[in-house]
């Protein structure tokens, strides 16, 4: 029996149809996705330079039957969907049937298929979108395509295909995705014709087994599994559940590419989700920084719109607003339980509000506000004189009292103002702002490097090889001494100066993919050095100090030239004025 049917012309208008191959990733992305629909336990990913010569995709899915296998070539032929009421009951990937007839049309395609039904099996040979050959052959139930020559018949498509390492990287993003959100199916992603996988998960169902095997081990020992929100206020009114996992807030990340979204098991990108994770982690992460974080949102198909763009990595919620809250509580909740912090206030907000809500520095006024960000910059003397211009930073501002200091959670000093505010001090950010100054103030923008007493040869995972394989020359200009060592492994003979007698041998690789995040000039590439060297040289939180120690922290700060942040923009105080303690005691 037929499964696959071309959709009506009133349907087909409706859809948010279009190009969906844009580069090799995108035709693995297409072609994983029929994978999984078609209930597959174990999917077999080959690439050959880069996607260029080869994407060979294997399942132990249904299989197409004998009759669908022409048909699945044809324009906006599908077994997903019959008409547009059944998007309101979506549960799988696909259902535009664009994909093959896509991936056919600038491609040549082979694809031998078996249906669990049968006991033969149909062999197709596609070029260019014309049939040329089919037959029957002898195979296992389940499906393999491979698509060779992407846009032979495209000469200017070629040119748009970036270098094999490139390519390849875009189809380990594409991969990890779907080998996350489905720990069940095993998968592996082989590359130009290797007897080992580069990446490849187990399939038992464990979705921290899944992140371990993606990223590895390091990750997962930062990661606290979602809980659902235990405050009636985040409880919608339709049915919806997330799981997943979030990282600790000292796990932080500059850039966004570390928050893995998924609705549905979909994954998608989705601005609501980045605005509800921050918003749920209050002031425990800085301004511009985003945790590591897998969150799938389990919710009724009625309630999302999958028909926006061709590629699908996008959706709408009808009820935006209460999926926001439902997030916040949930990230609330987790952070509370997990005893990151006393307490975890949640309030009544909207997504609008997410974006104007902030943490008050000890500067408040408008202006100061106004330039907060500038205190995050890498500090010349000439924005530390235009920081001073504006009122944000001197030393006479602070004008902190040398007695009393009191040490409060073994993280923060207690100190007093000359204006009888009270000061609240964050040790380790206080001491990372003190720490990077110093080493400007040494070293300019000149990188050294200290030369190991004994190289190190680092064991790594599938995702920190390919960071180095794509940064070693960035890493050489940071003051890294780093060299190919075989095809899976790289020795490191220096590390840049700074880092010397602050970073043990275990903490080397964490260090590498903090730096190798940025992307821009060098004068941002060394104010991410330095302060990652401050921070692994400054006291932590935690950590008793003496009241020397506390002197020296206050002291420091009085001469710092931009004292109100640390090296990457969280405040390293916070003041609580006379006037409002007084308010609060209702003696006013």
């Amino acid at each position: 029996m037929r499964n696959i049917f071309v959709l009506e012309e009133q349907t087909i208008g409706k859809i948010a149809a279009g190009e969906v191959v844009d580069r090799p990733a995108a035709v693995v992305k297409e072609l994983i996705e029929n994978a999984i629909d078609a209930g597959s336990h174990h999917i077999v990913v080959e690439i050959g330079n880069g996607g260029r010569d080869y994407i060979r995709i294997t399942d132990d899915g249904c299989g197409i039957s004998e009759d669908d296998v022409e048909v699945a070539f044809e324009k906006h032929a599908t077994s997903k969907i019959r008409c547009m009421d059944d998007f309101a009951a979506l549960h799988t990937l696909g259902f535009r049937g664009e994909a093959l007839p896509s991936i056919a049309a600038v491609s040549r395609v082979e694809m031998s298929t078996r249906h669990e039904s049968k006991d033969y099996g149909d062999y197709l040979r596609v070029e260019a979108g014309d049939l040329k050959e089919r037959r029957r052959i002898s195979r296992t139930v389940g499906t393999t395509i491979e698509v060779k020559s992407l846009f032979f018949n495209l000469p200017a498509r070629i040119g748009t295909i970036k270098s094999k390492s490139i390519e390849l990287r875009h189809i380990m993003d594409v991969f990890i995705n779907y080998a996350v959100i489905y720990p069940e199916i095993k998968f592996e992603l082989f590359h130009d014709d290797k007897e080992k996988p580069i990446l490849s998960t187990s399939g038992n169902g464990k979705m921290l087994d899944a992140i371990v095997n993606a990223f590895g081990s390091f990750v997962a020992k930062e990661l606290i599994e979602l809980k659902m929100p235990d405050s009636p206020v985040s409880a919608p009114i339709f049915d919806i559940k997330l799981y997943g996992y979030i990282s600790k807030p000292a796990a932080s990340y500059s850039t966004k590419k570390h928050v893995f979204t998924f609705v549905n098991r979909r994954y998608v990108k989705s601005e609501l989700v980045n605005k509800a994770l921050k918003r749920g982690y209050m002031s425990l992460l800085p301004k511009h920084a985003y945790p590591f974080s897998v969150v799938s949102i389990v919710i009724e198909p009625a309630e999302i719109n999958v028909n926006i763009h061709p590629k699908k990595y996008e959706l709408s919620f009808y009820h935006a607003d209460d999926v926001f809250k439902f997030i916040v509580g949930a990230v609330s909740t987790t952070l509370r339980h997990a005893d990151l912090m006393p307490e975890v206030v949640q309030r009544e907000t909207s997504v609008e509000s997410a974006e104007t809500e902030g943490v008050e520095f000890i500067a408040t006024t408008k202006e100061q506000k106004a330039h907060a960000s500038l205190q995050a910059s890498f500090s010349s003397d000439r924005e530390a004189k235009e920081a001073e211009n504006r009122g944000l930073g001197r030393a006479d501002q602070l004008d902190l009292l040398p007695v009393p200091l009191y040490q409060v959670l073994d993280t923060y000093i207690i100190a007093q103002s000359a204006g009888d505010d009270v000061i609240m001090i964050d040790q380790h950010a206080a001491a990372e702002r003190i720490n990077f100054e110093k080493l400007i103030a040494k070293y300019g923008r000149r990188i050294d490097k200290q030369a190991l007493l004994k190289p190190y040869i680092p064991e790594l995972s599938p995702h920190q090889l390919y960071l180095l394989r794509e940064s070693e020359q960035a890493l050489r200009d940071m003051g890294f001494d780093i060299e190919r060592f075989g095809d899976d492994t790289y020795i490191i003979r220096a590390i840049p100066v700074v880092f010397y007698r602050t970073v043990g041998e275990d903490e080397i690789m964490l260090v590498i993919e903090d730096l190798v995040e940025e992307s821009g000039k060098k004068a941002d590439k060394i104010k991410v050095l330095f302060s990652t060297a401050a921070c692994k040289a400054s006291i932590k939180a935690g950590e008793k100090l003496s009241y020397e120690g506390m002197r020296v922290i206050v002291d420091g700060l009085q001469h710092a030239k931009i004292p109100y942040t640390c090296p990457h923009g969280r405040p390293t105080m916070i003041r609580l004025s006379k006037k409002e303690i007084e308010k609060r005691f209702k003696r006013r």
